[in-house]
């Protein structure tokens, strides 16, 4: 660990380099390299993600009560080094015991951080309607919340920054909820390229016949069993086959796009509860469910940009079951493809519905049959062993990184593994476990693990 002397004003200046090298991205979402997002100027705000509003998850919750101190560290340094004027960590008031330890933890180091207490909604912990939220202001359609002066990171992302700065300690460890339909949720610390099959075994959980989900209820994706977990791995939810919390994201996609072109009575619901929609964004999705069976245009189809993906039009909105998210998924899939891009729209107004339209978090895991699943899930003191990961090359947005290792060598836990070429958006990546080299691809390296002999 560094000294004090060591973390002054010379060592902040490095951050953006350290953060790089140590591999930190953003725990959640798309991982986007943490120290792309650090300037020097037009910082006003920066915010600390902690709503969490994913059901079923308790990382963030658990880091902010287990890890308070290091949280608070990390904050500080991305605060002061950016220089912002103000910075807000954000919650929801309901974990009322977390309010008063951060609150506490503040009061006794002096902390001039404010809290913000979101209200108890979905997708609360959204990047763009966190930041009108707590700003008033909206960020331009398309665009990042540094328009308007704000940056955002997650809870985890800054424990991480604590220990890359203050430990030197790469990302590595990667903290997943367990949960679902299992009879004891956890929450656990696992190594970065640990097979999900293995962490389940570990714990005693039985997947046979099951739907995995990586992530969210709302936003992740099936998975198979032999999926490694990443960087950015959230969580892993179990459900039975049929259930309604996975029955759109097991559907073929075929049957989503036919169901579009001949289902929908444009009722409007999916556009009027739209967290986007109603931040002012030009995004109406039964617009874009009806252009899929007559040509509305390319601007209809272009607005699919918009889309966040929250998941609340086929979850909560439409009473035809149709997924407009997945539908969303598709046309923007195809337009990437095609070059095409949605220019960020700043003269966007807010509309006036939009504070009688929120989607409490309670009904919606009703809506979906979950709330019977909505138990604590601890965070297990120890960290769960791997007998081999597969680190990928690529786990965040941006280019992969190149590995530098060859099969047989054998590697220590936090050697670098891959290196991001010079000059282009990207981090490194690290050996999670110590061990032998048995594999290397472009894609990734595995390490069968192993102690040294001597």
């Amino acid at each position: 660990m560094l000294s004090r002397f060591d973390l002054g004003v010379r060592a902040l200046e490095d951050l953006a380099l350290i953060l790089q090298e140590m591999g930190v991205v953003g725990a959640g979402g798309a991982g986007f390299p943490t120290y792309a997002k650090l300037r020097k100027e037009g910082i006003n705000e920066y915010i600390a993600n902690g709503a969490e509003c994913e059901p079923l998850l308790w990382v963030t919750k658990e880091l902010l009560a287990k890890k308070i101190f290091q949280f608070l560290e990390g904050f500080k340094i991305l605060v002061d080094y950016v220089g912002a004027k103000r910075g807000v960590i954000a919650l929801k008031g309901k974990y009322s015991s977390i309010v008063k330890l951060i609150k506490d933890s503040l009061s006794e180091r002096n902390y001039a951080f404010d809290i913000f207490e979101c209200g108890d909604y979905y997708p609360e912990g959204d990047e763009h309607v966190l930041v009108y939220e707590i700003l008033r202001r909206p960020v331009p359609a398309a665009g990042i919340p540094i328009m308007v002066g704000a940056v955002v990171n997650n809870v985890e992302t800054i424990y991480n920054v604590y220990r890359a700065f203050v430990e030197r300690a790469p990302v590595i460890d990667k903290f997943i909820t367990i949960g679902g339909d299992v009879r004891n949720p956890v929450t656990v610390r696992v190594p970065v390229g640990i097979k999900v099959k293995e962490v389940l075994d570990i714990i005693g959980i039985n997947y046979d016949g099951k739907v995995l989900i990586e992530g969210g209820p709302m936003t992740g994706r099936v998975i198979s069993p032999d999926v490694p977990v990443t960087k950015t791995t959230g969580g892993i939810l179990i459900f039975e086959k049929g259930h309604p919390a996975v029955s759109q994201f097991t559907a073929p996609l075929d049957y989503i796009l036919k169901r579009a072109r001949t289902c929908c009575i444009q009722c409007r619901y999916c556009t009027d509860q739209c967290p986007r929609y109603l931040l002012g964004h030009d995004l109406e999705p039964h617009r874009i469910m009806i252009s899929m069976a007559f040509d509305m245009g390319i601007e209809v189809r272009k607005s699919a940009l918009l889309c966040s993906e929250c998941g609340v039009c086929e979850a909560y909105s439409c009473p035809q079951l149709l997924s407009p998210r997945r539908v969303n998924q598709y046309i923007k899939a195809k337009l990437i493809q095609e070059g095409v891009r949605y220019p960020p729209k700043a003269d966007i107004v807010v509309r006036e519905d939009r504070e009688y339209r929120k989607v409490p978090t309670k009904r919606l895991m009703m809506r979906i049959g979950i709330y019977e699943f909505d138990r604590y899930a601890p965070l297990l003191e120890d960290r769960i062993e791997a007998k081999e990961v597969t680190i990928l090359m690529k786990q965040h947005i941006g280019v992969p990184a190149t590995p530098i290792v060859s099969v047989g060598d054998y590697v220590v836990e936090g050697d670098v593994l891959g290196k991001v070429p010079e000059g282009k958006l990207g981090v490194n990546v690290h050996a999670s476990i110590s061990g032998k080299v048995i594999s290397v691809s472009d894609e990734a390296v595995v390490i069968k693990g192993e102690r040294k002999n001597g």
